[in-house]
């Protein structure tokens, strides 16, 4: 079975936790509607297959992936369907992460030096297939940096907690980025990805999890760029599921649609 923990689980958390951020969300969205304030967001599709460069086996992946903002409120969330190259009868993972700007939603800058905005963040990971169903919480600040030109760098810091399992919650740390590399008129690159450090949750092994892609921006070669895409994307699983010693590395094909 191969299923991907990404942007997930140091921050106090407890379950009524994500109902109260709920609320909070709710109110925030009423209170920016009534500014009038419009929403933006984006979504792509991408066609994934590689192999294990470990071991033999294949992986092909269809991921939907969206992105989106209204006001102090933003939400980035994917959901996987992957399973062998034929992707009969797959396996669904699902993420979904809606996060608060303390600058939007206070109407002041918040930040410090590199730091640009402060997020108060949830989440939920969510596995359907396999020996068995997953489910972590998760909670905790994100800091967003300045880069230069336009792209994402941003840090997540969650407290992560398993539900069903008698583990220890634990704690993980997510960089992720999003940056454009102007080679030339014509070629664009586009290197995005993140890396997951999951800490030891009691019988479980401290682990990472990092996915970069690199792409190139086909769209621009004919004059309409940031539509699709081409390029690879490297899946480096270290202690899968806190498993030590198990790992998995896959290269993969990756194609890239904005929708």
């Amino acid at each position: 079975m191969h299923f991907t923990f990404t942007k997930s689980g140091i921050f106090f958390y407890k379950k009524p936790f994500l109902l109260m951020l709920f609320f909070a969300l709710t109110l925030l969205v009423n209170r920016q509607a009534e500014a009038q304030v419009i929403y933006q967001g984006g979504s792509n599709v991408q066609l994934l297959y590689g192999r294990d460069l470990q071991q033999s086996g294949d992986l092909a992946t269809i991921t939907l992936e969206h992105f989106g903002s209204y006001g102090a409120v933003e939400q980035f969330v994917f959901a996987d369907l992957f399973n062998d190259v034929s992707l009969a009868s797959p396996n669904l993972y699902m993420e979904w992460y809606p996060k608060v700007s303390l600058s939007r939603a206070t109407g002041k800058k918040i930040g410090l030096g590199p730091i640009s905005d402060v997020l108060l963040s949830g989440g939920i990971n969510v596995l359907f297939g396999g020996p068995e169903d997953f489910f972590v919480y998760t909670a905790g600040p994100a800091f967003k940096f300045r880069i230069p030109g336009s792209g994402l760098l941003q840090l997540e810091t969650y407290y992560h907690k398993q539900l069903g399992e008698e583990y220890d919650g634990t704690y993980q740390i997510t960089p992720s980025w999003d940056v454009v590399l102007p080679v030339s008129e014509k070629v664009h690159l586009r290197f995005r990805g993140f890396m997951d450090y999951i800490g030891d949750r009691g019988p479980g092994s401290t682990q990472y999890l990092t996915q970069p892609q690199l792409f190139l921006d086909l769209g621009n070669t004919w004059g309409k760029p940031g539509k699709m895409y081409f390029g690879s994307e490297w899946r480096y699983w270290n202690n899968v599921a806190g498993i030590e010693g198990l790992e998995e590395s896959f290269l993969q094909a990756n194609l890239l649609i904005s929708l």
